[in-house]
């Protein structure tokens, strides 16, 4: 009994002790005339936690960048006093070989960079690190591309998404993070820096083996590349996509994630507290995330007007297609500018879009005096839709000036179906964007132009032979669109081939060589030959970049049918069947998808793909769908 009041008397007097130092350590720096009770100011405490710690963030400067921005966040970052500032990458322009621009770029980057008066700690990006010139500039200049530190018992993970060809972490880098992560689990907290955020690019590039071994741990990711702000919560753990500091941007403001910043962290003992600092304020770290940004992809849905113009002599009907596609209500704006050769019915409007909701602006406009019509210059229409926003909180709409040409030249907006070959009877189905009792599509297959007496489309036109459809919008007092003209060609499907002990996979010849277009392939001099399981360029590339592979085999078609083949590919590649071209995705591209359709029998078809890869990344695959069924991957015989 003795000892346990000893050790709750010892455990009274330390706490007491404690308090009583604390109360100390606050008055040897704070001094007051008050000694009353009662003060003027609160009782919580002065917030000078010694562990805490604040840093700045700055993200792409490059990819379209527009001068003195990034000096001018220099200049903003100095007033603040951080303790260090970090980068996600993409500080030069780069994407080039020669030493001598890459120098220049440096040295015009360190030039500005000079005038920051804090430790700044790099981040490759794919304008820094994008080939083996420029690694070897970075390494030169700056020794290492991935690294770590610690900060006040805090890690810091610097990686490089571009170790490797394309979005990618080498074995080297991987096998480094892991020992990193593994060496400190005792910090209190992890952040990750890189600047294409990996996490959105599935598990092909490694990333998905770091975020296993931060299991179990607090940690922050940061990221760039996309200039578009983004903050999402994966794996419990807040993942940040930063802006820009002076890359290309739309700059259509923060809701859109569009916006020149730099992001201020205040690490505390519940975790790194972000903030953004842009030109015109401050920001809070979710200014942009998964739910505003469909809004803002609502918005921009929205602010697409799908302007049709109807005449009618010299008369002209403007018609305007107002969406919300949002769950919000969506204010509209608008004003007509003055003209010289037309007047407008109304010049003024004001219009609240209810949620889910859309409706059609009609502008009729009757000619001024004899001007010809071919002289008269555009309607002008200045606008802003937007969200209601709350107190305190950034503007959450799109503005700008819509210049409508007063012709019927102009895109109708109108979609038929897309498939243009059959070889027994087809349907063609109709879509667009005026849906309105008033409006009504005529029609013709006689070769004839549809006016306001033909017939009025169905639910969809039959054609049993190959047929030029022509189509056009009209209204119930004579106004009509300019023609729409599609042919839609009636096709034999194309024959089979016999083929004796077909074995799986495709056969392809290699060459090298610096290409920007699918190559005539009949002029080179092929490095090797083979047979490839599978359709992955990098397995048979014997170097990094630069290079073109022609692919022959065969596909088995199930039933006899029209086709749909998509070809997805990076950089460029075109698709034939029976030496017929079906898919064209030529050119020196990001990954993309194109497609095209075919009329085939049931039985064995010769293919080729002609493929090439310039730089950055490399990607080739072939699916196909019938009669609009799920896609499937081509299998290969030879």
């Amino acid at each position: 009994m003795h000892s346990s009041f000893l050790h709750y008397f010892s455990v009274i007097v330390l706490l007491m002790f404690s308090l009583g130092l604390s109360a100390q350590n606050e008055d040897a720096f704070f001094e007051h005339s008050v000694n009353e009770d009662k003060k003027p100011w609160t009782g919580k405490p002065f917030y000078n936690n010694p562990d805490n710690f604040q840093f700045a963030i700055v993200s792409d400067r490059t990819g379209g960048h527009r001068e003195g921005v990034f000096g001018k966040g220099l200049e903003k970052i100095n007033q603040l006093y951080p303790e260090f500032v970090m980068s996600v990458g993409d500080l030069i322009e780069g994407y080039t070989k020669d030493t001598t621009l890459l120098n220049e770029q440096w040295d015009e980057f360190h030039g500005i960079l000079d005038s920051l008066d804090t430790r700044f700690f790099y981040v490759a990006g794919n304008h820094d690190y994008s080939n083996a010139t420029m690694a070897d500039q970075w390494k030169e200049r700056y020794s290492r591309d991935y690294y770590h530190f610690i900060y006040k018992d805090v890690l810091f993970l610097i990686a490089n998404s571009n170790d490797g060809d394309g979005v990618l972490m080498g074995d080297g880098q991987i096998d480094f993070l892991k020992r990193t992560i593994a060496e400190h689990t005792d910090v209190r907290w992890t952040m990750i820096f890189m600047h294409h955020p990996m996490w959105n690019y599935g598990d092909v590039n490694g990333f998905n083996e770091v975020e296993e071994a931060l299991r179990g741990r607090d940690y922050t990711i940061f990221a760039g590349h996309t200039h578009r702000y983004l903050y999402e919560v994966r794996n419990d753990q807040n993942h940040y996509v930063l802006g820009t500091t002076g890359g290309g941007s739309r700059l259509r403001g923060p809701k859109f994630g569009e916006f020149d910043h730099v992001s201020w962290v205040t690490m505390t003992d519940k975790g790194p507290k972000l903030v953004n600092l842009s030109l015109s304020g401050i920001l809070g770290h979710d200014v942009s995330n998964k739910e505003t940004a469909a809004d803002a992809y609502a918005l921009v849905q929205s602010a697409d007007f799908k302007p049709l113009v109807l005449s009618k002599n010299k008369e002209r009907k403007v018609l305007l297609s107002l969406n919300n596609p949002s769950d919000k209500m969506v204010h509209f704006k608008g004003q007509i500018y003055h003209h010289h050769q037309v007047e407008p019915d109304s010049t003024k409007f004001q219009i609240e879009l209810q949620p889910k909701s859309s409706r059609l602006l009609t502008i009729r406009t009757n000619p001024i005096g004899d001007f010809a019509e071919k002289s008269w210059d555009p309607l002008e229409l200045e606008w802003e839709m937007g969200y209601d926003n709350g107190f305190m909180e950034p503007e959450f709409s799109l503005g700008g000036t819509e210049a409508i040409e007063l012709n019927t030249s102009g895109d109708t907006h109108i979609l038929l179906t897309e498939q243009d070959i059959f070889f027994k009877d087809h349907k063609v189905y109709i879509n667009h964007p005026y849906g309105n009792e008033n409006i009504s599509v005529k029609y013709t297959v006689d070769g004839t132009e549809p006016n306001t007496q033909s017939n009025s489309f169905p639910e969809y036109v039959g054609l049993g032979k190959t047929t030029e459809l022509k189509v056009a919008l009209s209204d119930n007092n004579g106004f009509t669109s300019r023609v729409l003209t599609k042919k839609y060609n009636k096709v034999a499907p194309l024959g089979t081939v016999k083929l004796k002990n077909p074995k799986k996979g495709i056969q392809y010849t290699y060459y090298e060589g610096n290409f920007t277009k699918v190559p005539d392939f009949s002029v080179l001099t092929p490095v090797s030959t083979g047979v490839a399981e599978r359709l992955v360029p990098d397995e048979i590339g014997q170097r990094l970049d630069h290079y073109a592979i022609q692919y022959k085999g065969y596909i088995n078609i199930p039933e006899t049918g029209i086709y749909t083949f998509y070809v997805r590919s990076d950089d460029g590649s075109t698709f034939y069947v029976n030496d017929e071209l079906v898919v064209d995705n030529d050119g020196s591209h990001d990954a993309k998808t194109k497609k095209g359709f075919v009329a085939l029998k049931k039985g064995w078809h010769p293919v080729r793909i002609d493929y090439f890869e310039d730089f950055l990344g490399e990607q080739l695959e072939v699916q196909y769908s019938v009669d609009g069924l799920e896609k499937s991957t081509v299998e290969f015989w030879h």
